[in-house]
């Protein structure tokens, strides 16, 4: 099972088609992997269920009017509290027009539904002695509370939630390299592009190479490089290169090359501007330098990447295209 940043426990027939089908739709459009169920996999599939739910980054406990009437949202909370115990997995409660007093306490229509499962499974029922327990540490958690008549709309309070999701959600970082000579201003567009669809983003101008900047190829989703003339006239550039392609193959790591107002073949025959660069740093290092083949092996594979080429045309219209692709990855 892939993992999710955020788990979603709630009552559905409460607020399945309302407030937590919204704040599913607002934290799906902030590009968070949110798991909602359908109702289909608790049935289907009850271990597939857990290790989502086991793997989630943080879980959202929607306590709503009949939550505590359902064993199924129970037996939920109390996995939750249990990896939030063991596993130091976030949980944030939302009181959704109830009082949290109500839920501690076990009062009101949580009252009564513990009375009901008391009935059924026998007072000194273990079961639903870790419901008790779990509906006792949730209301201890920081958290939201929501009651229509306040001040605040619902649309601004999920706002509220996933804002706080946002601060707290490492999300996917990309890389792109480029040289700043030649598309400082091009690449400065993507980058600010993706940083507005909320992608963590660092660009290296190729000036220098540090430690640091490969420390965050490695820790990084994407890598977007753009070619252009002077791409390969970088030492810099090209050892980049040559750890993003070694991430791409040991930590399956994404690249995506830019083929800005340059051919792939350029790259791959290394010819025109590449093909003078090779040379200029064979002249340097010596027509024999290990350092040299392996930039030469490096451009002729990323050649045969799937990318896009900027030849002509807008160049934003270009950059949306970049930036719809890296949603769909």
């Amino acid at each position: 099972m892939a993992r999710y940043d955020v788990f979603l426990c709630f009552r559905g027939r409460d607020t399945r088609h309302t407030f937590t089908g919204n704040l599913y739709a607002a934290l799906q459009q902030a590009r968070f992997r949110t798991f909602m169920d359908d109702d289909e996999l608790k049935g289907a599939d009850q271990i597939a269920y857990t290790i989502v739910l086991e793997a989630s980054r943080i879980s959202i406990v929607v306590l709503s009017e009949h939550f505590a009437f359902s064993s199924w949202c129970l037996d939920e909370l109390a996995k939750i509290v249990d990896c939030m115990n063991t596993k130091n997995q976030a949980v944030f409660p939302i009181f959704y027009e109830v009082d949290p007093f109500y839920v501690r306490h076990l009062k009101g229509s949580f009252g009564e539904a513990m009375v009901a499962h008391e009935a059924r499974f026998g007072k000194d029922s273990e079961r639903v002695e870790k419901w008790r327990s779990a509906l006792i540490q949730v209301t201890n958690l920081s958290g939201w509370c929501f009651a229509r008549g306040r001040c605040e709309y619902e649309y601004e309070f999920i706002e509220r939630i996933v804002q706080h999701v946002t601060k707290l959600v490492p999300r996917y970082r990309i890389f792109v390299s480029f040289s700043g000579k030649d598309t400082r201003s091009f690449t400065g567009f993507l980058c600010n592009a993706l940083s507005r669809s909320g992608y963590n983003t660092f660009i290296s101008d190729g000036e220098q190479s540090s430690q640091s900047t490969v420390g965050v190829i490695e820790k990084s989703r994407l890598s977007i490089i753009v070619f252009s003339e002077n791409y390969a006239r970088s030492p810099s550039c090209l050892d980049e290169l040559l750890r993003v392609l070694e991430c791409m193959e040991m930590k399956n790591q994404l690249v995506c090359p830019i083929f800005y107002k340059v051919l792939p073949s350029d790259l791959r025959h290394q010819r025109r501007s590449y093909g003078e660069a090779m040379i200029e740093h064979e002249n340097v290092m010596g027509e024999n330098s290990e350092k040299v083949k392996k930039w030469r092996s490096a451009l002729f594979h990323v050649a045969n990447l799937k990318g896009w080429c900027m030849k002509t045309g807008y160049e934003y219209e270009f950059i949306e295209k970049i930036v719809e692709m890296a949603s769909k990855i």
